[in-house]
Formats: C-alpha cells, sequence, structure tokens
C-alpha cells in the first residue's frame, strides 16, 4: 500500500471511530432525526407567554395625590365649523365639524347643564384654589381659521359660552385665516380668549431654535395686541418637547395644552393638560 493510501484509510478509521465513541456517549448528535422541532419543544419547553397588562387609569383620588391639586374639567378641541359640503370641496372634512352639528353640540350642554369656563379660570384654581363648578367645560379652537368668526362665534354667544382660541399668528391676514382687525373685533365682545399656537403652526419637536423663535415671535406679537394675557399655549399637533416646556416656563407660561385624552386637570401637569379633539358626532361619546 502507498503511503499516500495509507495514510488516507487511517484518517477514515480514525473518523470512523470518533464518531462512534462520541455518539455512545452523548457528546454527539449521531442520529439527526432525535432534533426535530417535537423534540426541541419538549427539551427547552417555552410554555405560554405571560400577556402584557394593560395599565390601568389612575383614579381621581391617585391623580390628585400625585399631580393635585386636580379638577374635571373637560376640555373641548375644534379646528374648523363649516358647512361639510364646503369643507369637502376645500379638503378639509378631516378638521371640520359640520355648522349644524356645532349647533347641536351646543344645545346638548346647555341641555345637560354645563356651563363654559377659559383657560382662565384653570389657571385661577391652580393657582388661588379658586373653586370651578361642577359640570364646567372648556371649548377650545386651533389654528385661528376665519369660520370661527363665521360660523363658530355667533353659536357660542346664541348659548352663552366663552371660549378659547389658539392662533397661529404668522397665519393671520392670509386667506381663510383670520385677520388682527376680526380677532380686535372678538375680543372687544369679551367673550374670546385669544393665545399662542406658535407662529407657524410648527412642531414643537423640532430642533430648539426653531421652536424657541416660533413661540417667541407668537408671543410677541400677541402681547402687542395686549392679547394672550394670562399666557397660554396649545402644542400644534398635540406633540410636546421637553425643550418646548422649558422654553413655555422661561415665557411665564402658565398653562399647556396636548392632544393627551383625559378631563382631569392637574396643577403639576399643568404645562401638559389633556384635551379631546371633537368630530361630528354626539357629546355623549366623549363622555359628557
Amino acid at each position: 500500500m502507498k503511503k499516500k493510501q495509507f495514510f488516507l484509510f487511517l484518517l477514515l478509521v480514525t473518523a470512523f471511530f470518533g464518531f462512534y465513541f462520541l455518539g455512545k456517549n452523548n457528546f454527539f448528535p449521531v442520529n439527526l432525526k432525535l432534533f426535530t422541532p417535537q423534540k426541541i419543544a419538549q427539551t427547552y419547553p417555552t410554555g405560554t407567554p405571560t400577556p402584557t397588562p394593560t395599565p390601568k387609569p389612575l383614579t381621581f383620588a391617585e391623580m390628585n395625590s400625585l399631580y393635585g391639586p386636580c379638577v374635571r374639567v373637560p376640555v373641548l378641541m375644534y379646528h374648523h365649523v363649516q358647512d361639510m359640503e364646503v369643507a369637502v370641496g376645500k379638503n378639509q372634512a378631516a378638521l371640520t365639524v359640520d355648522t349644524d352639528t356645532f349647533r347641536q353640540q351646543m344645545q346638548y350642554l346647555k341641555d345637560q347643564g354645563y356651563r363654559s369656563v377659559y383657560a382662565s379660570d384653570v389657571l385661577n384654581f391652580f393657582d388661588q384654589g379658586t373653586p370651578i363648578p361642577a359640570k364646567s367645560v372648556l371649548l377650545t379652537f386651533d389654528d385661528g381659521y376665519d369660520d370661527f368668526a363665521a360660523n363658530a362665534a355667533p353659536v357660542l354667544r346664541e348659548f352663552g359660552f366663552v371660549s378659547t382660541l389658539f392662533v397661529s399668528t404668522g397665519l393671520v391676514d392670509n386667506p381663510g385665516y383670520l385677520s388682527w382687525n376680526t380677532i380686535a373685533y372678538l375680543t372687544a365682545k369679551g367673550d374670546v380668549l385669544f393665545a399662542n399656537h406658535t407662529w407657524s403652526h410648527r412642531n414643537v419637536g423640532a430642533n430648539r431654535a426653531d421652536v424657541e423663535r416660533e413661540i417667541t415671535t407668537a408671543d410677541n406679537q400677541l402681547a402687542e395686541r395686549g392679547l394672550n394675557s394670562p399666557k397660554l399655549f396649545a402644542y400644534p399637533y398635540g406633540l410636546g418637547s421637553s425643550w418646548g416646556k422649558e422654553i413655555l416656563e422661561g415665557l411665564g407660561y402658565k398653562l399647556a395644552f396636548t392632544t393627551r385624552p383625559g378631563s382631569t386637570l392637574c396643577e403639576k401637569q399643568r404645562l401638559e393638560l389633556p384635551r379631546a379633539r371633537v368630530g361630528n358626532s354626539s357629546l355623549e361619546t366623549y363622555g359628557l
């Protein structure tokens, strides 16, 4: 036998006995059929995953203990109030409550014994302990669309309701938005409070320099016209940020509203208060 063939034979014999002894001592899986999915499941049982429980909402008492003093005041958020056919034509249906539906909603509030309050009433509760009557509601409008003056304000006045309008000041005097003259007229009526919604409706999650410029510019423009007193803010798109909150605190803002659901307003959450966006349905569906 040639030397090369001998070494090959020796290698095969060594491999044979190696696999035999290893398999015999269970060090190596000679029979691969033993490692089927079923066998693996039996050897390494995983059990049934435990579902993650949905966090239980805090009760009013718990909220009051953690973040109080607290008060229950539903905060309703509107954008456009106009005829739905007009809204569809303008591609604004998603942000529109039909004028007739809006009147029905205000009638419902009146019939159920609700009274409207200003955001400043909430502030007085936080800072001075001034009680807010039961069945109070805060009516807010975002962006400053011209249909507020044409459609919403007359209905609100008809029912004796007051409101807070968060305006993006850089959009004022543009087509589809309120003018400064109309804002002055509504302010003189004494039933609408105008507040800060940034200059151009910029997301407060943008970079800090842009956010500071947006909030500060609107703050100055409102102050020049004797508006936004006390200082109130609503986050565009409902989105906040840590630096947005810091900027508001630095400018002396007292309250700020998100779109986080809920109707419990707490002092220690005064710059991240909840609101409910209202659609074309009965206010009963919003817990009122």
